[in-house]
């Protein structure tokens, strides 16, 4: 991974074989973000997971083949626990769209990612019981 940061923006390029999510929390850590928007992410990922919520639970679609990362999008949130939530739009082969909750994946080539840093928002997740999902709040 390599990394820089200006006016509380991070840009990150990750190499090929590096997990996503691992790279991310190694980036939270290395550039102490508290709270951060991950506003763009383009590359390629292998061995993905995605999941779609049908407002009970997830059903979840493993991609095993490359896929471009289209777009990549979520939130960073570290008041209680480290909670990197990510949407994605991917392309295969044939060009079609597939996106969803990005569960996990592998940098395939490589991804830029780009993060915005919060100073003064610190973002945390909390359980609603009656969704089932870590809700975001804003403090």
């Amino acid at each position: 991974m390599q990394g820089k940061e200006e006016q509380r923006t991070i840009i990150l390029k990750l190499d090929d074989g590096e997990e996503l999510f691992e790279s991310l929390r190694n980036a939270i850590q290395k550039f102490n973000i508290k709270s951060g928007f991950v506003q763009a992410g383009i590359g390629m990922l292998k061995d993905i997971e995605i999941g779609y919520f049908d407002g009970h639970k997830y059903h979840t679609k493993h991609l095993e083949k490359p896929h471009e990362l289209v777009s990549l999008q979520g939130s960073i949130s570290t008041k209680d626990e480290i909670i990197i939530h990510l949407h994605c739009s991917l392309a295969g082969e044939n060009h079609e769209l597939i996106g969803g909750h990005l569960i996990s994946g592998k940098v395939c080539i490589v991804n830029e990612i780009l993060i915005k840093k919060f100073e003064n928002v610190l973002l945390g997740r909390v359980l609603n019981p009656s969704t089932g999902l870590k809700e975001l709040t804003v403090e």
